[in-house]
């Protein structure tokens, strides 16, 4: 029978979803939502009519036979990079959102469903929640609060095996830094295949990104919460969704950004510098945490195909690393990629109920 890895990956506005085998991408489509249709409170939600959708576009391609079905792993407890078996207490902990809201906390519901539709067997692969911080990355500076590993540990983990093959090196014996510049920016200290320290990409630390605010002065924080009395799911939406490029443009395009630029907005220019001065900023923190042993700076995520970010990586960091781009999101690949690595039994599988990080 021909083996197929169905991959889903909702986002906060679409579904992305791909069919695929050995050879590649069957099929592969981006089902957009109507704003009506996207949930102001918890994602879940939007759980039906995203399976609709799914559902819809399967049948529509004649898709009659699933091997296997791996959908975005979300907002989870700190977790083991590998793979694991949808389970009802994951399910759970993403449906009351225990550990944050975020469009992904469907991935692991909706590979379910179909799994069972497919009589499949349904996983997630490296969550963002994937967690291999060295005990002094955890420590903040207040007790009580601790540093978390939320990454784009998917694409960032695929990036650096497809790097590796590519360059046919042993991710075993090399450091990366890794940056993932998509609506969130991941900054990865990799050590010998291990993400050692990353910012918490969604909610509080490392640079701002096209729509997310990263590490901000407490000093204004606390003037948001006690002078301007913000709660806090509006704060929460402020600095996850409406902060960045956004928050200062009004776009979270890097695209219409960098189009701003080139026809003399000053403005867009000074943001889009200030983005990626910061990005510098914890490049360098993370270069520290290696002991600036790093054998490449490898940058990926959509963002990584625009022209104007790549020569102002090469202008201000040429000298000091090398570089390697390896745009696009490329997490349903990621996704497909491991579905067949689980398939031949070369995928770590973990239980989410026993396994810690």
């Amino acid at each position: 029978m021909l083996e197929r890895v169905l991959a889903i990956n909702p986002g906060s506005t679409s579904t992305k979803m791909a069919v695929f085998t050995r050879k590649g991408v069957e099929f592969e489509l981006k089902v957009d939502m109507e704003a009506l249709q996207v949930s102001k409170g918890n994602v879940y939600e939007e759980l039906d009519f995203r399976t609709r959708q799914i559902g819809a576009e399967l049948e529509l391609h004649g898709i009659d036979s699933i091997s296997i079905v791996i959908g975005r792993g979300g907002l989870l407890k700190p977790m083991k990079s590998g793979a694991y078996k949808v389970c009802d207490s994951m399910i759970s902990d993403l449906k009351i959102a225990r550990y944050g809201n975020h469009a992904s906390n469907l991935g692991a519901a909706l590979a379910s469903y179909f799994g069972k539709k497919f009589r499949a067997p349904a996983y997630i692969i490296d969550p963002v929640s994937v967690d291999e911080m060295t005990p002094e990355a955890r420590i903040s500076g207040v007790p009580g609060i601790q540093r978390k590993s939320v990454s784009h540990a998917l694409n960032i983990k695929a990036t650096a095996r497809r790097v590796c093959e590519r360059e046919n090196l042993d991710i075993q014996k090399v450091n990366f830094i890794i940056v993932h510049m998509g609506g969130g920016i991941s900054v990865c200290a990799m050590l010998r295949g291990k993400n050692i320290d990353v910012n918490n990409a969604l909610l509080g630390m490392g640079p701002f990104s096209p729509e997310r605010a990263g590490a901000l002065p407490l000093e204004g924080i606390l003037d948001l919460v006690f002078r301007q009395k913000k709660d806090e799911a509006a704060l929460r939406k402020l600095f996850t969704r409406e902060s960045g490029l956004k928050g200062y443009l009004g776009t979270n395009d890097v695209r219409e950004v960098v189009r701003r630029i080139l026809t003399g907005d000053k403005e867009a220019e000074l943001i889009m510098n200030a983005m990626l001065y910061q990005v510098r900023k914890e490049i360098g923190a993370m270069a520290a945490v290696l002991d600036f042993k790093v054998d490449a700076l490898v940058v990926t995520g959509g963002a990584a195909y625009s022209d104007y970010i790549r020569e102002a990586m090469h202008e201000h960091l040429g000298g000091q690393f090398r570089i390697i781009f390896n745009p696009g999101e490329n997490e349903l690949e990621a996704m497909a990629d491991g579905g067949f690595r689980i398939l031949d039994g070369k995928l770590s599988i973990y239980d989410y109920e026993k396994d810690e990080a």
